[in-house]
């Protein structure tokens, strides 16, 4: 048997904790990204008004507004106070949607958004105690494993909950899904508390000071830029295929499982990589895959091919997982500050936040090109 060190055994019981949340993170995005507006589309809603439900997407690119706070928030509570905190929220929250099936969509839009805004926060907190519990040397690993938590969560949440949303009904959905958020967070209460830095040596987390950097401007800029092309394509393209004639069961089998699939596939494939190669070819070589999968996508819907459009969405989750494995390493390292929250919430949240709305005005674009309601 290989015999690990403290510290390695450290840092897997720390990866453990933390992907177990990101399972049910992934599980939420699924949900939100593949999920509802899938079923939606399913019931007859327009393109257009299936794209407006991407707002819940939201708060998970608009955490920057409100990171400061929680890292100011980590300094007195501790590492994992307000991460079990916002996950029960969002278990309740989960739980009261449940029983609202018959509510105005107004007030299931308001309950969803609820939710969202909770689990975001939580994904904010945990990335902080990612920063800074994660050694250097496995932030490969760690950036590795979190897209195969998140893509094993989205297979949940995007297929399985797809796939089975008519046959167990609304009620049993959501409260399967509140259950095993409140499941996953027993890793991270069994994890050993680090100790904690004075509040009062450590300067006021703050937005303005990460933007006075011109290093910082430009890794913003570019994140933000490449996050409004690989999710407005990764997300519409289920939208696309129901227009195509494939059945909501068949997308929620074999895209909402295949495509974390690959995803989880690639995310180990950049690990080997980001070590052999370095990042800036890891990530050229996955751009490429995503370019490739573009064209069948392309092909499938201009031939009228749903096999073709199928295999170049599940190409493109591959291709945008190996580009998210790559970033979330970068970020990691630029994040190891004094204010881990706020610098890791404007390097990836600004990004989500230009691609959400890239993703609504993608969604109601193509509607009105393709001559459909």
């Amino acid at each position: 048997m290989v015999s690990l060190s403290p510290a390695a055994k450290g840092q897997l019981h720390i990866l453990l904790a933390l992907n177990a949340l990101y399972v049910g993170f992934g599980m939420i995005m699924g949900v939100v990204n593949g999920g509802m507006p899938t079923i939606m589309r399913s019931q007859g809603l327009s393109l257009a008004s299936a794209g407006w439900l991407y707002l819940l997407f939201l708060p998970f690119g608009l955490t920057f507004l409100w990171a400061p706070l929680i890292d100011r928030l980590r300094r007195r509570s501790g590492d994992m106070s307000l991460i079990v905190t916002m996950q029960l929220l969002a278990v309740a929250t989960l739980l009261l949607v449940a029983g609202a099936a018959e509510r105005p969509q107004w007030q299931l839009f308001c309950l969803g958004m609820l939710a969202s805004l909770a689990i975001a926060t939580m994904d904010l907190a945990l990335d902080a105690l990612a920063v800074q519990r994660v050694d250097a040397a496995w932030r490969p690993a760690a950036s590795g494993s979190k897209l195969a938590a998140l893509s094993f969560g989205a297979m949940l949440g995007g297929g399985v909950f797809v796939a089975l949303f008519e046959r167990v009904g609304w009620q049993t959905a959501f409260v399967l899904l509140a259950v095993v958020l409140a499941a996953l967070l027993l890793p991270i209460c069994l994890l050993p508390r680090a100790p904690q830095a004075h509040a009062a040596q450590a300067r006021p987390a703050s937005l303005p000071a990460l933007f006075r950097q011109p290093a910082a401007r430009r890794r913003i800029a570019l994140l933000s830029l490449t996050c409004c092309v690989i999710f407005p394509l990764a997300g519409l393209g289920r939208l696309m295929l129901l227009d195509l004639g494939v059945s909501i069961e068949r997308i929620g089998w074999i895209i909402g499982t295949l495509g974390p699939l690959s995803m989880l596939l690639a995310s180990l494939l950049a690990i080997a990589l980001m070590k052999r190669c370095g990042l800036l070819a890891s990530m050229r070589l996955f751009v490429g895959l995503a370019l490739l999968a573009l064209c069948a996508i392309g092909t499938g819907l201009t031939l009228h091919q749903p096999t073709a459009a199928m295999l170049g969405t599940l190409l493109l989750g591959a291709g945008v997982g190996g580009i998210y494995v790559t970033l979330a390493s970068m970020i990691l390292g630029w994040s190891s500050g004094s204010q881990p929250a706020t610098d890791y919430a404007a390097y990836y949240g600004i990004g989500r936040f230009a691609s959400t709305l890239a993703t609504i005005a993608a969604a109601n674009l193509i509607g009105p090109i393709r001559g459909q309601a």
